[in-house]
């Protein structure tokens, strides 16, 4: 997902909306974003956001300026906004390889989204709840907000990963759910929960290749290099870019 972003084209895209909708645009940008994008949006006063504080950010910062360029991924962006109250009106795409706006009504936006998204997350479909209800009535089905809104809006819950595992710790003994998000997630939490009759929305789903990477023996290695002084993979990051990147973490942090 952070690919789908990348600092020229954020530059492109503002320089045009700032020019179209005057300065009054405050910049949000998804965790999942590289550091010259949270950069970016920390030096013009934005801010990060986690699927957990999404709905807290946004509203606050739609109490702060008359429109938002929510980026890169536009599912949480757009489930966000609606969940709040917006209207499909409210909500406009920017197309970064076309580098212009889709909008029925540009005078009536108050979100931007960017045209970006989970590759994982787009592979869940309303005929799969739908299907899964008729074989099963009882079913509950918890999806995450990266999800496409149509997803979102048949499912019975919307959360974050923390939300989801919180769930599902909660529910009683034989509940059967469908989980919407990462199958490497919903396969540990199946295995942890053998009590429930926990279910893959898409079993077929593609699991996301770079969280799979994260594991407890790379964790353990990772921490064993730093206690012999040794660490590797050591990621640095230009002075300034980490300067603006610090704004907007900084700036969710006070705000979360």
């Amino acid at each position: 997902m952070a690919d789908m972003a990348n600092s020229f084209q954020l530059t492109q895209a503002w320089s045009l909306l700032t020019s179209q909708f005057d300065d009054d645009i405050l910049p949000i940008t998804y965790v999942n974003s590289t550091a010259a994008i949270k950069s970016f949006v920390g030096d013009h006063g934005g801010v990060v956001v986690t699927s957990s504080n999404a709905k807290k950010i946004v509203s606050w910062a739609l109490q702060r300026a008359k429109r938002l360029l929510f980026l890169p991924d536009q599912h949480l962006g757009r489930n966000t906004a609606l969940a709040l109250g917006l209207t499909p009106a409210n909500i406009g795409l920017w197309q970064a390889r076309a580098n212009r706006l889709q909008a029925t009504n540009p005078a009536a936006l108050r979100v931007i989204l960017w045209d970006g998204y989970c590759s994982v997350h787009q592979q869940f479909k309303v005929a799969q709840i739908a299907a899964l209800r008729a074989q099963y009535p009882e079913i509950k089905v918890i999806v995450h907000p990266e999800c496409a809104h149509e997803v979102v809006a048949a499912a019975d819950e919307v959360g974050s990963t923390a939300a989801i595992i919180d769930y599902v710790q909660q529910a009683p003994r034989g509940a059967r759910i469908a989980i919407g998000t990462d199958n490497n997630l919903v396969g540990r939490l199946i295995k942890q929960y053998p009590e429930k009759q926990l279910m893959f929305l898409n079993p077929f789903s593609c699991s996301c290749i770079l969280m799979n990477r994260i594991d407890l023996p790379h964790l353990a290695w990772a921490l064993d290099q730093l206690a012999s002084g040794q660490p590797g993979n050591v990621i640095t990051v230009n002075p300034e870019i980490a300067s603006g990147a610090k704004k907007a973490l900084d700036r969710m942090l006070s705000l979360s």
